[in-house]
């Protein structure tokens, strides 16, 4: 209960800033007693705006300017109109915050087991192919569970220690290959995944993936993974923001 009330006292006094039109929105401080409204009141798009998907695609074109590359503009004007806080429906109804200070209270006041919503196509694959909720789709004690033996060795103060070698080698290499060729844009788009591709590699799998190498993007093998990878994050993306929200219910082309 402590908690809930440091949470609902930061939101009154960043509202408490905002605009009168805004600052109305949730609660209000008398006498020391929070007077604390409905979820309905927090600031955010209105009407047809907060429906389950029309919602959702009213943020996008044709609607807006905004697309699902764009997201990030999308979410910028949204707290240029509304303020730091925001509640929208993106897929499903969210708050956005964008203070630091009120995404430490939101933090620090999670408790044991830190909700994190997973993202519903990475749920959805593991149901129809009957697989056990991963470490990104569970929450609660089942992912608690999974959790605590990488806190073991991840959560060390030392545990980058183990990677730094390799790192700077993948660092070394990532350097050697902009500093020696001629890259346009869209090919430096290439480089800086293949890095990050390489680097994560490193962790995950305890060994170079050769996403760096200079004849990597001809093996048939690592060209298919790198399309693979890319094409997984571009459906990702579209699951997260709501641009496709039909797989919920049946396959499509998202999945």
């Amino acid at each position: 209960m402590a908690a809930v009330k440091n949470i609902y006292r930061r939101v009154l006094q960043v509202l408490a800033q905002q605009p009168v039109r805004q600052a109305s929105a949730v609660g209000s401080a008398v006498s020391g007693q929070i007077d604390v409204r409905s979820f309905d009141d927090v600031p955010g798009p209105r009407g047809v705006g907060i429906w389950p998907i029309i919602g959702t695609l009213m943020l996008y074109k044709p609607f807006t300017h905004f697309t699902a590359a764009t997201s990030h503009e999308l979410v910028d004007s949204l707290f240029d109109k509304y303020g730091p806080l925001v509640k929208l429906r993106l897929g499903k109804v969210s708050v956005l915050v964008s203070d630091p200070k009120d995404m430490e209270t939101v933090f620090r006041n999670e408790g044991r087991y830190p909700f994190r919503p997973a993202i519903d196509l990475t749920s959805i694959y593991e149901k129809r192919k009957g697989l056990k909720g991963s470490l990104s789709s569970v929450n609660g004690e089942e992912w608690q569970a999974l959790r605590t033996p990488l806190n073991r060795r991840l959560m060390k103060p030392d545990s980058a220690s183990y990677y730094i070698e390799a790192q700077n080698a993948v660092a070394d290499d990532f350097v050697n290959i902009l500093g020696t060729e001629e890259k346009c844009p869209e090919d430096l788009l290439d480089v800086f995944f293949r890095f990050a591709s390489e680097s994560i590699g490193v962790v995950t799998f305890n060994t170079r993936l050769g996403f760096l190498d200079k004849r990597c993007t001809e093996d048939p093998m690592t060209s298919e993974f790198l399309s693979a990878t890319k094409d997984l994050f571009r459906q990702l993306h579209k699951s997260l923001c709501g641009e496709s929200i039909a797989h919920t219910f049946y396959r499509n082309k998202t999945y």
